[in-house]
């Protein structure tokens, strides 16, 4: 980012102000004006849309995704800028409306290349990762960073055509992420680091969830110790029998590093979960392990990792379960799916069809035909 970029993201106007007068001439405008704007609707920061318009950029100029920032802010519900766009001249006609209908919200099934899924209506320009879709494919729930702090939003299928994104869960003081579902789907599992009062500071990162009521959810239940601990418990995945996948950074020795987290399971057992039990060596190790996702069969994991081998800072590795029902030897996914960013929140959709994982702020999905060719290899 340029210093005008930095004074846009922090509603710097005096800043902002210093730094246009110290330009050579106004070739900022069209090279850097776009992405300034894109910038400040993002951050929700109307006079820095005010001070860019004034500046001379163009609010009619559309993004590498279509979007012109008309769009944007009412995507996001910034009615106050909006209302500000269009005084000033935004042409409505440029703004496109999505009504995605069908299984997978009408998006072409992707084969073994990684496909953005639902642009410009779930992948946006904001930052959206740890999706999950419900067994029937009628509900999504998928997390979204707002300027820091991650808010759990939610779209369902009602006659074949799905509802515009809206929060499900937010506060003003904790974020909430990582959804999933639990096997009998009564539960929205997630993560947070609200405290157990539900007004004290921040603490840990803990996983949590909420009951399904008939037309609503309940208030946040926290899992308990057998799961959490006094540090933090990342991402959530369920076998179809309850056995839940997680990881932790305070279960491994401790001259380990806070940053050293491993994968563990634990049984749910007369409806209480037992003694979280770390996976072996196979698939932790001294490094960053996290985010997994354990197929609904058990038959295999798929988890985020940082490793010197890696293709970017951080890959999905997969790990198979042997016959004799231990984990083999995990391996990179490959450069189909890893890129030199950071590739996590896998996700398996119940039918064992398409991996859902997240990369450069967006949600991908890929056909699973590429674990069966990772296996077939190994």
């Amino acid at each position: 980012m340029t210093p005008l970029h930095v004074a846009v993201q922090f509603a710097r106007k005096n800043l902002f102000d210093t730094l246009v007068r110290l330009q050579k001439d106004s070739s900022w405008i069209v090279r850097y004006g776009p992405a300034m704007m894109e910038k400040a609707l993002l951050r929700k920061k109307l006079p820095m849309v005010q001070k860019l318009t004034e500046n001379g950029v163009d609010i009619n100029q559309a993004n590498d995704r279509g979007s012109v920032p008309l769009e944007i802010a009412q995507r996001m519900g910034l009615d106050t800028i909006a209302d500000f766009l269009l005084r000033m001249g935004a042409d409505e006609s440029k703004v496109r409306h999505f009504q995605p209908k069908g299984r997978y919200m009408g998006q072409e099934k992707p084969g073994m290349e990684p496909q953005l899924f639902a642009p410009n209506f779930i992948s946006t320009e904001e930052s959206e990762f740890g999706s999950a879709f419900s067994k029937d494919n009628q509900e999504f729930f998928y997390a979204v960073d707002v300027n820091g702090k991650a808010e759990i939003r939610y779209s369902k299928r009602i006659d074949d055509q799905w509802t515009p994104p809206k929060i499900l869960l937010s506060h003003e003081r904790y974020g909430y992420n990582d959804p999933f579902l639990s096997p009998d789907e009564k539960r929205l599992y997630f993560i947070s680091k609200r405290a157990m009062d539900g007004v004290s500071d921040p603490k840990d990162v803990d996983i949590w969830f909420v009951e399904r009521k008939e037309k609503t959810w309940s208030e946040p239940i926290h899992v308990g110790p057998n799961i959490n601990s006094d540090g933090n418990e990342y991402y959530i995945s369920f076998t179809d029998s309850g056995t839940m996948y997680f990881s932790s950074n305070t279960r491994a020795a401790a001259e380990r590093k806070e940053s050293d987290y491993d994968i563990y399971s634990s049984k749910f057992v007369n409806g209480r979960f037992q003694k979280a039990i770390a996976l072996g060596p196979t698939v932790n190790t001294k490094n960053y392990e996290a985010d997994v996702c354990v197929a609904p069969d058990e038959s295999y994991i798929i988890f985020c990792s940082e490793r010197p081998d890696g293709f970017g800072r951080g890959d999905l590795y997969i790990s198979f379960k042997n016959a004799e029902g231990t984990w083999s030897q995990s391996i990179n996914m490959g450069g189909a799916i890893n890129t030199k960013h950071y590739e996590y929140c896998p996700f398996i959709t119940q039918d064992g069809n398409y991996l859902f994982f997240t990369s450069q702020q967006d949600i991908y999905w890929v056909s699973t035909q590429i674990i069966d060719k990772i296996r077939k290899t190994k």
